[in-house]
């Protein structure tokens, strides 16, 4: 389970920094708002985001270090992508708020039970 999480996190992550204006991005915030140079710089930053707690989980799986940290970190990263989407409310279409609700809300769940088991 943490190592899909992990390389879905890594994919998305990836495709929002490679090209924020993408199906990831448009269907985050919206196709129109996707081509806003603003906000592909933000979808840039978030992407850069998950993809540095993806790389650091993955290696510290491999070298046995700690995962907790790691693990906590990207709770709070989709808490908040979680949180700022519905703040956002009817600026963000419906289907981009159903796919938070299914990706960073189904990560939040999965990394909760993964980091209950994990040394800290």
């Amino acid at each position: 389970m943490l190592t899909t999480l992990a390389a879905g996190r890594l994919g998305l992550g990836a495709a929002l920094v490679a090209k924020p204006q993408s199906l990831v991005g448009a269907g985050w915030v919206g196709g129109e708002e996707a081509t806003r140079p603003a906000t592909a710089l933000l979808c840039r930053s978030v992407g850069a985001r998950d993809m540095a707690l993806a790389l650091g989980t993955l290696a510290a799986q491999r070298s046995g270090s700690p995962l907790k940290p790691w693990l906590l970190g990207a709770t709070l990263a989709d808490g908040v992508d979680l949180a700022a989407t519905f703040a956002a409310g009817r600026a963000i279409p419906k289907l981009g708020r159903a796919a938070i609700v299914l990706l960073a809300g189904g990560a939040i769940v999965q990394q909760l039970a993964l980091a209950r088991n994990a040394e800290a």
